[in-house]
């Protein structure tokens, strides 16, 4: 009992930490690029993640149509799921209506995407390859439609209750056969409560494309959700269940260096972009490690040094301020044991040499 409040209590202290040296949330930098594709400027806002300590990490991107009405809900949704899916950047596009209709012979919104803002981002900002599409209403329609199309390089599509009362999405589902559907990148879609209207073509649609893609497609109905409102429930669903077990259980945590990093490694594979744990994290789980009764969970703090500082090659900076920050609460002997596992990983550090005092 002592040792899972000595857990709590030093959680506690850390997390309150990080809340309030956090800095102010922001909603994102306002660009405009000049698009020759639709011969005007197009106005974007562009969200980077919090620093995660890894200088050069790139994030994946979450590309988000309507984003003048659609960027805060996506932002506010972020924040509250953070830690269970990836850090994502964010681009909320400007678009309105005339611009996503359904065009099969000219669309150039869709080559602006692939010619010029996916590039422009890429070039400008820490941007993996790893693009995803969402659209809500009539930008949920475009999404549908270029899901089908299948052209451009985007790592899966996220439509919120699209457009399909008029029978153009649900037709072109039914035109394509089952195994053509199968080789089409994830989609994950939803339904608030819109009405008989766009809940029958939904449940067809939905029932052909779970027999088609077992394992590409989810999808979620939100009958207590309005049109508007379902916003935030299926950017919710829909990140949550594009990454799954992303966030590295208890069980895993405890287990040591070898499952932690083994975890991220799989997600790495899994997804084909860079699973990395945060710094915040890493001081979380070694500053839990030095405060538990129990020996293995110490002896645990010299692997998982060695996994931040050498595999990651992360700043043992962060680390020593843990070394202060448990001393300053009233761990000394777990600061002391922190500091040699520390100084045992790599005797450079400036704290490590003789006479050291903090700073």
């Amino acid at each position: 009992m002592k040792t899972i409040k000595t857990f709590s209590a030093l959680l506690f202290l850390l997390l309150f930490a990080s809340c309030a040296s956090s800095e102010p949330f922001s909603y994102g930098e306002s660009r405009t690029i000049k698009s020759e594709i639709l011969g005007k400027e197009k106005a974007i806002q562009v969200h980077l993640p919090s620093d995660t300590g890894h200088p050069n990490q790139k994030f994946p991107v979450l590309y988000l149509l309507h984003g003048q009405w659609d960027m805060l809900a996506a932002m506010a949704t972020l924040d509250l799921i953070a830690t269970t899916v990836p850090d994502f950047m964010v681009v909320g596009i400007d678009s309105l209506g005339a611009e996503l209709d359904v065009k099969e012979d000219e669309d150039k919104f869709a080559a602006f995407l692939e010619r010029e803002l996916f590039s422009f981002i890429e070039r400008e900002y820490p941007a993996a390859d790893f693009r995803i599409l969402s659209g809500h209403s009539h930008a949920g329609k475009y999404v549908m439609q270029q899901w089908l199309m299948d052209t451009l390089p985007v790592s899966r599509y996220f439509a919120f209750s699209p457009s399909l009362d008029d029978g153009y999405i649900l037709d072109k589902v039914q035109t394509l056969p089952k195994d053509t559907l199968g080789k089409h990148k994830p989609l994950l879609l939803t339904m608030a409560s819109e009405g008989e209207h766009m809940y029958a073509p939904y449940a067809k649609l939905d029932a052909i494309l779970t027999a088609a893609l077992p394992k590409q497609y989810s999808s979620r109905h939100f009958p207590e959700e309005t049109h508007r409102s379902t916003k935030h429930p299926s950017m919710k669903f829909a990140l949550q269940a594009s990454f799954p077990e992303w966030a590295p259980s208890r069980e895993v945590m405890m287990s040591g260096a070898a499952a932690f990093k083994q975890h991220y490694n799989t997600l790495t594979a899994r997804y084909g972009l860079s699973a990395l744990p945060s710094v915040e994290m890493l001081q979380q789980l070694t500053a839990r490690y030095s405060v538990a009764d129990s020996t293995e969970l110490q002896a645990q703090l010299e692997p998982m040094f060695d996994y931040a500082l050498h595999d990651l090659r992360l700043s043992p900076t962060p680390f020593v301020e843990i070394v202060d920050y448990l001393t300053d609460n009233g761990y000394a002997q777990a600061s002391e044991l922190y500091l040699a596992a520390l100084c045992q990983t790599d005797e450079s550090i400036a704290r490590c040499k003789p006479g050291a005092t903090k700073p």
